[in-house]
């Protein structure tokens, strides 16, 4: 029979081992995540350059390098349920578009915590005549960084409506809207009250 020191070094080296292999796994998850951010942009880059519906024109796409953007940070991705409202309200949401108005439902807000403060975002459904379009909600903010590493009208992160009701706000995806490359594009403005107040250091910066 093993002794009571040998069984105990048995399970502390168990636990060290399962240590290991956890903070590993974590890694590996971690990098596949960059990995996959970092898949995702080539992409659209390509996309830019070369996709019939890109919205460069031809001089654009000529001298096109590819869009930029802040490292991935970690620190800006969230999880969690959105706070549906209970009152159904139907908002008129303004674009970059001067005539250009379009009817959402207030869906509800998505809180979250960074840097020791609670913060919320208003997320939106518009009203859609497309069924395949049903289940898009649309997320739109601002930040410190808006109009001086961003684009002056916000950003956007898109989401799908769920029935577990759980999302994922991930600002290393946050993108800017088709207006940002040609002027012909109408894009919604970010409500007021979706202004965060501090740099959002993730995701696209501005396009020059």
């Amino acid at each position: 029979m093993l002794s009571a020191i040998a069984v105990q070094r048995s399970a502390l080296l168990f636990i060290l081992l399962f240590s290991i292999l956890a903070c590993d796994r974590a890694e590996i998850a971690s990098n596949v995540s960059i990995r996959q951010v970092e898949k995702e942009r080539m992409e659209k880059d390509f996309f830019f350059k070369n996709g019939r519906q890109s919205p460069l024109n031809q001089i654009q796409k000529a001298a096109f390098h590819g869009l930029h953007y802040f490292p991935v940070n970690k620190k800006l991705v969230f999880s969690g349920p959105i706070e549906r409202l209970s009152e159904v309200r139907i908002d008129t949401v303004l674009t970059t578009k001067t005539n250009d108005l379009r009817p959402a439902l207030r869906y509800g807000y998505f809180n979250f915590e960074y840097n020791g403060q609670i913060h919320r975002l208003l997320i939106y459904k518009f009203i859609q005549r497309n069924p395949a379009l049903s289940r898009n909600l649309f997320l739109g903010f601002t930040d410190e960084t808006t109009e001086k590493e961003t684009y002056s009208a916000g950003r956007y992160i898109d989401l799908m409506e769920n029935a577990e009701n759980h999302y994922t706000i991930n600002f290393n995806e946050a993108y800017n809207p088709f207006c940002a490359y040609n002027e012909n594009y109408a894009c919604p403005i970010p409500p007021i009250e979706n202004h965060l107040p501090f740099a959002v250091t993730a995701g696209e910066k501005d396009f020059k």
